[in-house]
């Protein structure tokens, strides 16, 4: 019972994070995955010990790239200089560590890349 209690506050510092800190709705907003997605990701992130902080830019990340992939790029500005505040940010506080922002700034430009070669 004790771990399940951490784990609904897990959940739910990492929805008021995404929600908050990247300012990105995770409810009703039509661009946001479907609430299994989320709530696995969150689930994967649980597992392998990842921070609140981590676990919330990873879904920012998959967001942001989604939002890349559907061309909504005045959405994507927004998220991306957010992204771009946070992650390092984070890793100079000591709450996400380096691998994990460049594992997600990889994707990030990777997926950039990938988009913009379809467009040409």
């Amino acid at each position: 019972m004790f771990g399940f209690r951490n784990r609904k506050k897990y959940n739910a510092a990492v929805d008021v994070k995404v929600n908050n800190e990247y300012q990105i709705q995770t409810q009703d907003n039509p661009n946001f995955p479907g609430i299994l997605k989320y709530l696995e990701i969150i689930d994967v992130s649980w597992n392998s010990n990842a921070s609140e902080d981590e676990c919330a830019m990873q879904i920012a990340t998959l967001y942001l790239c989604g939002l890349f992939r559907h061309a909504l790029w005045d959405e994507a500005r927004a998220v991306a200089s957010r992204f771009d505040q946070l992650g390092p940010y984070g890793v100079r506080r000591g709450l996400i560590r380096a691998e994990v922002l460049a594992k997600c700034v990889t994707l990030v430009e990777n997926t950039k890349r990938e988009v913009s070669q379809h467009k040409q």
